[in-house]
Parts: structure tokens; C-alpha cells; sequence
């Protein structure tokens, strides 16, 4: 508390207040930190510009993708960036794919939907198509087809899906009477429900496509499409670690635009 008073005495504002709950910021101290953040945006930066770019280190990058994405397409997909660059070290972490605010920590991060812009450079990869799928068993075994898929089955994105062409036919369907069986925020959890049976859900196609004992009843010109976007800090080019991931990445889904989009 001596170290808070300090503060306040330098600032000459009050910037806690004691409630029932705890202490919380006052008006004026919220103001601060928004003022602080962009400062510590720097600050983070510098320590990526000088850190772990030595040679002989090393070299770590943070990267976060959306869940699906990052575990069926970039992970299975690292080892030849691994060859190639041996010394660079990836930290995958895995998000909802909502597009990001701020970087904070991380070096660059993939994510579904336009992001802010901020102090933030920003790049449109590729579209992700998206389909209907179901158990070939449970499909062969209630005998439907696409012109009835009211009558199946589904499997939803939980209530607070992130808006996206997707989630918005799922929820057309929904309110056309579809029977909901079960709802998931989690891609793979949706797709662990529909290898058991339990019914048909919307899924990445470059995700449920490869899986054997899945049958699409839709494909993304009847459910839609997601764009992936590229976002890093404004100075990631000056990095080499940071260019060395992000030109990896941008060439990798480039090679296979075609496929995410599912065309076809």
C-alpha cells in the first residue's frame, strides 16, 4: 500500500478505491493504464528486437492461431520449417480465432475475421471453407440427404460464436426448426461429437475432409467461408527471427489456398 500512496502522491490523483469486493481502480487510475499500455506495447517490442536474434541462440517465436487451425494445419506442417531453420523455435498457442486487440506478448497471431488495426500490421491469407459433416454410419443409417438437414441432427456453435458466415447458417438452420442436440465453442470437441455419432456439425474442411468415416452433406458454398488473417507488430520485418516465421507461414498457407478454401 506504501508503493500505491507513493504513486498517487507523484500523480496527484487517486487511482484505488477500497470497496466491499477489494480495492479497484477509480476512474482516473483505468485512465492511466490505457494511457500506460501503449508504453508497455513498446517496451515489448524493443525486447523482441534485441532478444533471442543473437547468433547461436535460440531463436524463439509466439505465435497463436485458432485451434483447429493450429492443430490440423500448422503443426502438422512445423517440421519443414524446423529443417529449414533449425534454430527457430516455435511457441504455438491456440485461441478462438477472435481477432486481436493487442499483440501483447506474442510475436504475430492468426485469427478469423478483420482485426483492429491499432499499432498492428494486418494481412488477409486466404478464405476457410467451411461444411456440414456427419458419421458416414449415422448418415447411411437415417438415410438423409442435404435437402432435409432440418430434420438431422446438428450440432451448434455455443451462443456466443464470434460472428462469421458459418456460425450464421448454422443459426438459420437452428431457427428453421433444426433439432440441436449439442453445442460446443470448441472445434474439436464438435468433432469429437460427430465421430461419435451424435450428429452432424459445421467444421473447417481442411480439418474434417482428411477424416476418415466423416461424409460432407454441405460444403462452403451452402455454409460459408471465415478469412483468415495475418497480424504483427509494425516492426516484425526489422526481426529476423519474426520475418523468418512469418514469411514460413504466408508461403505455407499461400501453397495451399485452394485447399482451405475447400473450392470444389
Amino acid at each position: 500500500m506504501r508503493r500505491i500512496a507513493a504513486l498517487e502522491k507523484a500523480v496527484g490523483v487517486r487511482l484505488f478505491a477500497r470497496g466491499r469486493a477489494g480495492y479497484h481502480l477509480t476512474e482516473e487510475g483505468a485512465g492511466l493504464v490505457a494511457a500506460l499500455r501503449p508504453v508497455q506495447q513498446r517496451l515489448a517490442g524493443i525486447e523482441r528486437g534485441f532478444g533471442n536474434d543473437g547468433a547461436g541462440s535460440e531463436a524463439r517465436v509466439q505465435l497463436a492461431a485458432p485451434a483447429a487451425f493450429a492443430s490440423y494445419f500448422l503443426a502438422p506442417r512445423l517440421r519443414q520449417l524446423q529443417i529449414e531453420q533449425p534454430g527457430l523455435v516455435v511457441e504455438l498457442s491456440t485461441t478462438r480465432g477472435v481477432p486481436p486487440t493487442a499483440l501483447s506478448n506474442l510475436d504475430a497471431a492468426l485469427c478469423y475475421g478483420v482485426p483492429a488495426q491499432g499499432d498492428m500490421l494486418t494481412r488477409k491469407l486466404s478464405e476457410i471453407g467451411y461444411g456440414l459433416y456427419g458419421a458416414s454410419e449415422l448418415l447411411a443409417r437415417r438415410g438423409r440427404t442435404a435437402s432435409d438437414i432440418a430434420k438431422l441432427p446438428l450440432i451448434g456453435f455455443a451462443h456466443d460464436e464470434p460472428a462469421s458466415g458459418p456460425a450464421e447458417w448454422m443459426a438459420n438452420q437452428c431457427a428453421a426448426g433444426g433439432n440441436v442436440v449439442f453445442r460446443s465453442s470448441d472445434p474439436s470437441c464438435r468433432l469429437a461429437a460427430v465421430q461419435s455419432a451424435l450428429g452432424f456439425a459445421c467444421l473447417p474442411c481442411f480439418m474434417a475432409d482428411q477424416l476418415p468415416g466423416l461424409t460432407r452433406v454441405a460444403g462452403p458454398d451452402a455454409v460459408g467461408h471465415q478469412e483468415l488473417w495475418l497480424v504483427t507488430h509494425r516492426q516484425a520485418r526489422e526481426v529476423a527471427r519474426i520475418r523468418l516465421l512469418v514469411d514460413s507461414v504466408v508461403a505455407l498457407v499461400r501453397s495451399r489456398r485452394e485447399r482451405l478454401r475447400a473450392a470444389g
